[in-house]
């Protein structure tokens, strides 16, 4: 099940991207409702499960509304 933005913030991390964590439990999120952005490294959208977890940009995590820590 996709994650929602009101679940998840992000934490900033050492490359300067943002990791997606959930707020309950600050486990990685791995698919996110969050319509047409894609993960850094990756060919698949957010939509899509992502097992080793969702890293943004930090432009693109602003852009959907995640809260950065």
């Amino acid at each position: 099940m996709a994650a929602l933005i009101s679940e998840v913030f992000g934490r900033i991390n050492e490359e300067g991207n943002v990791d997606i964590l959930y707020v309950e439990d600050g486990y990685p999120v791995t698919r996110l409702d969050a319509g047409n952005v894609y993960p850094v490294n990756s060919s698949l959208s957010v939509n899509y499960d992502h097992a080793e977890g969702i890293t943004l940009t930090q432009e693109d995590a602003r852009r959907i509304g995640i809260d950065i820590e």
